[in-house]
């Protein structure tokens, strides 16, 4: 059993949980681990070893929703590579929905990349992504589509609308396709970095987030955590640090009972000493009494013309 003790806070607990839509994704991904994702649930999704996304690509995913937005408001329509989603204007929504399930003790919460209004009235709900599009055999697709799922949802719950249509787009960076060519990339003042837009539909499946939602409480409800991934480096890592941590538990424990078994030692030898030097106390006073008998007795016998 892992040594790792989780506050009972985070076990089963009468108050409600927030999980994401990115979180329930995680259940859905190629490479998702029972055992690591328990550890998720337990540590808040807050991992002592997260890395914050670096500073490039928050720029990057923050750069394509106002390049959007700004054609929409330059031009008063969608750019060309998104127009087969039938995007009308623009849609706004809060900055952070919300929807409680009490059944579950859960609170579904997210806020999607964007949302447009289509000619129908109905939703066009879109997730950025700045990473290479590997189509069917993206290994985090099935996530992504759950991400958009719990979107859709919370979109419907807080009444900004019905999501009729969902799609990822990909925005592949193609500097390997400059690999023999890199001056062709060269500006007056730096380079130019080139990107590719690919656009990858995707098929709202609220019934599918529904059993998200009850797969991630149990989950939660989990006193201890599953098996693991077999191949799984995280998990490896994990059993790694405890295993110091065991390790260094253990010489602790063992260096406290040498201390305790030290001073235990020192108390012994320090309480013999007294009593032997109480013992030689004892033999020294009974000698000097003895001594002094025999002396007194040998004087019984001097004449008493010796007296002085």
């Amino acid at each position: 059993m892992s040594i790792l003790q989780v506050p009972s806070s985070t076990s089963v607990s009468p108050t409600s949980i927030r999980v994401s839509p990115r979180h329930l994704g995680q259940m859905r991904r190629a490479d998702f681990c029972p055992r690591c994702f328990w550890y998720s649930v337990a540590l808040g999704f807050r991992h002592p070893f997260d890395m914050p996304m670096a500073g490039l690509m928050y720029n990057m995913d923050n750069f394509e929703k106002r390049l959007v937005d700004a054609h929409f408001q330059a031009n008063g329509f969608a750019p060309k590579w998104i127009k087969s989603l039938g995007c009308a204007e623009p849609v706004s929504f809060p900055a952070k929905m919300t929807q409680e399930y009490p059944d579950l003790g859960l609170t579904l919460v997210g806020m999607p990349d964007a949302v447009f209004a289509k000619e129908d009235g109905t939703l066009c709900l879109v997730d950025y992504k700045t990473a290479k599009y590997k189509g069917a055999d993206d290994p985090f697709g099935p996530g992504y589509f759950a991400q958009l799922w719990g979107y859709a949802q919370l979109l419907a719950h807080n009444q900004i609308g019905t999501v009729s249509s969902a799609a990822l787009v990909y925005f592949e960076n193609t500097l390997a396709d400059y690999r023999e060519k890199p001056l062709d990339l060269l500006t007056s003042d730096g380079l130019r970095v080139p990107f590719k837009v690919k656009i990858h539909p995707v098929e709202i499946d609220l019934a599918a987030l529904d059993e998200l939602l009850k797969t991630f409480r149990t989950y939660v409800d989990m006193p201890e955590p599953p098996d693991g991934g077999e191949k799984c480096k995280t998990c490896q890592r994990l059993e790694r640090l405890f295993a110091i941590e065991e390790h260094l538990r253990r010489n602790g424990r063992a260096t406290k009972t040498l201390q305790d078994r030290q001073g235990f030692l020192r108390s012994e030898l320090s309480r013999f000493d007294l009593e032997r030097r109480k013992a030689l106390t004892i033999e020294s006073l009974g000698w000097e009494f003895e001594f002094e008998d025999a002396l007194s007795h040998g004087a019984d016998f001097i004449p008493a013309g010796w007296d002085i």
